[in-house]
């Protein structure tokens, strides 16, 4: 198990830690990265950028190793795959991800930092849906949604459609989370009335 030592949030107002993933021109190279604590109260020119992680955490007994400042941290294989394509050669990058940014084993921490989860995406500079490593149908599921919505393909264009890889696309695990499902339904219905 990981055996870092979170610092304490300040109790009062909306902080959370982000993550800075250090870069490295080696893609094979281990995982640094560092945290700090942050006001989401924060408003100006002191506000920092960040990008906020969706994805699936994967099976918990399946962990690889990062470094969290200097100390060895296990977060699942998804995630690490995840890490690993976000960082950059030459820039950190700013990421929140609840994995690393919250203290799991404080349950009190966690259920603050649970409350606090849309205000962290809505504040995110962009937010990254992670839908694990790439493969040919998911690529072909994205084309075929920017074709059909696409207002200037013909209708002839849209019969091409490839409907199955649209359909395994939706139905990796990140579309059968509670959330994304219930989000789903709700901007649904909202469109419908």
């Amino acid at each position: 198990m990981s055996s870092y030592l979170y610092s304490s949030l300040p109790r009062k107002g909306d902080h959370i830690r982000l993550h800075r993933i250090l870069p490295n021109k080696d893609k094979a190279a281990p995982l640094r990265c560092k945290l700090h604590n942050y006001s989401l109260q924060k408003l100006g020119t002191q506000t920092h950028l960040y990008e906020a992680l969706s994805y699936v955490w994967g099976n918990p007994d399946e962990t690889l190793p990062i470094r969290v400042d200097g100390v060895r941290f296990l977060v699942t294989i998804n995630l690490h795959a995840a890490l690993s394509r976000l960082r950059d050669h030459s820039f950190e990058r700013i990421i929140w991800v609840d994995a690393v940014c919250i203290n799991q084993k404080n349950k009190k921490e966690r259920g603050q930092q649970v409350q606090l989860m849309a205000k962290i995406y809505g504040k995110a500079h962009r937010v990254i849906v992670w839908l694990g490593k790439e493969e040919v149908h998911i690529e072909g599921a994205l084309e075929a949604i920017r074709l059909a919505a696409s207002e200037e393909s013909p209708e002839h264009s849209k019969k091409k459609i490839n409907k199955q890889a649209i359909l395994k696309l939706l139905h990796q695990p990140w579309f059968q989370r509670i959330w994304v499902r219930d989000q789903t339904n709700h901007n649904y219905q909202t469109t419908l009335t």
